[in-house]
């Protein structure tokens, strides 16, 4: 599925059934059960100094730590999406987050041109999704969701304002991926 912007010049890229069932299976599982998530922070730098449940967006798992497993993103990214990845930032990982508020940001400042966010666990729902904005920093408003469902896979501009969904289930967690992609070509 597609989306594009009035100018045909942006495009959202929505794929169900990512991996291959096998392999995303092993792949869910070792995401959730063997991986070792450290708490990650806003980089905000008016609340650099806060380390608090205001600041605090989830835990991750940086994938340059498993060069095997990103590399399995990066491959299956480039066969799905058409494109050849160049460049990734580092900070590319796994996340396991609670959403208990919209947070909406870019992850231009990152250097990234696009992104990939694949869906790992979690449930299957509207409110577990991940939420576009139009309009200007300060003044957007929601205009494409994308519900949660795993495996699926999201291919998106960077500078596109975006955030995790906001649920109202306590303790509700999701693990997905996302690669900040700095380089790329179509093929």
């Amino acid at each position: 599925m597609r989306y594009q912007d009035g100018k045909g010049s942006s495009v959202i890229q929505i794929l169900d059934n990512f991996f291959e069932d096998v392999l995303f299976q092993n792949i869910k599982n070792h995401c959730v059960t063997k991986l070792y998530y450290t708490p990650k922070y806003y980089d905000d730098p008016d609340v650099a100094d806060i380390r608090d449940k205001t600041t605090h967006y989830g835990s991750r798992y940086i994938l340059n730590n498993d060069p095997k497993l990103l590399d399995v993103f990066v491959q299956q990214a480039n066969k799905k999406f058409n494109i050849k990845i160049k460049k990734l930032h580092p900070d590319c990982g796994v996340d396991m987050r609670n959403y208990d508020r919209f947070v909406p940001h870019t992850d231009t400042a990152l250097g990234a041109i696009v992104n990939v966010l694949v869906m790992i666990s979690g449930p299957t729902a509207v409110n577990n999704g991940t939420v576009f904005y139009s309009g200007e920093k300060d003044k957007e408003e929601l205009d494409i969701h994308v519900g949660f469902r795993e495996n699926r896979a999201v291919l998106f501009p960077s500078g596109w304002i975006h955030s995790a969904h906001l649920s109202n289930v306590p303790n509700l967690r999701r693990h997905t991926a996302t690669l900040f992609i700095q380089d790329y070509e179509r093929i």
